[in-house]
Formats: C-alpha cells, structure tokens, sequence
C-alpha cells in the first residue's frame, strides 16, 4: 500500500481513521528571505470505530494543524490521511467540526441552527424523521428550541454546536477545544454530557485539548505530541476506559490509575513545554 495508491483517492478496506506520515510545513519570511517552518513531521497514528482519541501536547505542537487536515481545511505537505478506506483530500459531509469559539448563527433559532447542515444538504427525509428535534433533547435543549442564540448561555450554545454537527450523522466528529471559552463548572458538565451522547451514538471523535483531566476523562486514547514541529512522542490507553465505567469527573478522579497517568502526562507536557 503505497502513498501514491492513496492519493489516487482509491477507497481501501480500512475501518476507522489512519494516519501515516502525515507533515504539514508553512511558507515563512524573515527580512529579505523566505523559507518553510515544519509544523507537523511524520506523525501516525490509527483510530478504531466508535474511539475516542485525544490529541494533546504543548502549545504550538500542531494538534489543531492535524485536525485541520482530517477534516481537510489544511492540506498535508505529505502523508495521507484515510476514513474508513476513502483518502481525505478535502472538508465533507462524513465530518463534522465543533470548533471552540461559539458558531451558532444569530439570526436562527436553536432548531434553526441545529437543522442548518441537513438544510444545506437537502436531506429532507431527515428532517422528516425528527432527526432535528432528537439531538435537541440529547443536548438538553428542548425547553430552549425556539430561543435565538443571544438568549441562552454559552455552554448551550456550544450544545447548539455539537448536535448541528452530530444532526448530519458524520462517520467522525472533530472538536477543536470546543469547552475551552467556557466557565470550570459549564465546561465539566459539558464533558458528561459529551461523554453520555457520543457513547450513545457510537461515535468516532478526534479531539484537541490542553487539559490533562479532560483528555483522561474522554480518552479512550491520547495521543501526546512532542513541542514542535509536532511528532507523536507517546499515545496513552487510559485502562480504566476500557469497560466505559467512567462518566463522571468524580468516578474519573477517585480511579486509582487515574492520579499516576495525570502525573506522568503533567511531567511530559511541563518537559516538552520547556524545549
């Protein structure tokens, strides 16, 4: 299985995301002269159907560059990037992208916003079927689905978000810290409630954090990226995921496994960090 092969676009029969080789360089200047700045460098990693795996890593280690390029907003430099067996080669409708700054538009209402992507997709049998109305109540928004987005809080509207993007039932969602504006208590709440609905659903998610206990808390893998340009120094299977008996910060904080892998991770994030 060759990289040429894959960028043909060829459809394999992979299940899951696969990453390999993937680098991604940005034109740069100083002065007088210009060059490139190797963002990414050869970083692997594979994602199995129904996971959820964390990117993590210092700042500036090219984790929200990565998901940029699954969900094809960036190109790769080189490496290829594979969804259940088809190369990604631009933004489609099988992703679905929460970013961390609120996205609703203001002038739709919450069901409005949430029914945006089946509108523009002209997936009407969808929202016959109630699809809409059913991701509003997943999200606890039932009470609010006529309210504008300057009516309700943050943390709801970043509800908003994650049901329009779960509304268009994308192989893969991608979240970009998607709590990282909100206050300590919203922000824990939403990662229950995150946990709760993407087990429900089955979903495959990649997500980008800068927070130990968030990743461990909805991790099934992690994996930490070096100071950059961003290379994949270890991927973590937290083992008390394994049986899914985790779905709350207190359940998370009071494992005995958990205290050990935050600590280790703390000592590669503050080590890297310095470099």
């Amino acid at each position: 299985m060759t990289s040429t092969l894959l960028n043909q676009g060829s459809e394999l029969d992979i299940k899951g995301l696969n990453i390999a080789d993937l680098s991604k360089s940005f034109s740069s200047k100083s002065g007088s002269t210009s060059g490139t700045t190797l963002a990414v460098d050869s970083v692997n990693f594979a994602v199995s159907p129904q996971q959820v795996c964390i990117l993590l890593g210092p700042s500036g280690c090219g984790k929200s560059t990565i998901l940029r390029m699954i969900a094809g907003l960036e190109q790769p430099t080189s490496g290829s990037i594979i969804l259940n067996g088809k190369s990604i080669h631009s933004p489609g409708r099988d992703r679905g992208m929460v970013f961390q700054g609120y996205t609703s538009f203001p002038w739709l209402t919450v069901r409005e916003n949430v029914a945006y992507g089946l509108t523009l997709n002209g997936d009407v049998s969808a929202l016959r079927e109630g699809t809409v109305d059913y991701f509003i109540e997943a999200v606890g928004l039932t009470k609010f689905t006529n309210h504008w987005p300057h009516q309700i809080s943050g943390g709801m509207r970043q509800r908003v978000a994650l049901a329009r993007a779960l509304a268009i039932s994308p192989q893969l969602l991608l979240m970009d810290e998607p709590f990282g504006a909100l206050d300590a208590e919203t922000r824990w709440q939403m990662q229950e409630l995150l946990l709760n609905v993407i087990r429900k659903e089955r979903m495959t998610v990649v997500m980008v954090t800068h927070d130990v206990e968030e990743a461990l808390l909805l991790g099934d893998q992690i994996v930490f990226l070096s100071s950059h340009p961003g290379q994949v120094k270890t991927i973590f299977t937290p083992p008390f995921k394994a049986d899914n008996a985790i779905s709350t910060r207190e359940s998370l904080r009071s494992h005995p496994d958990f205290m050990p892998m935050e600590k280790e991770i703390l000592q590669m994030m503050r080590s890297e960090g310095a470099h």
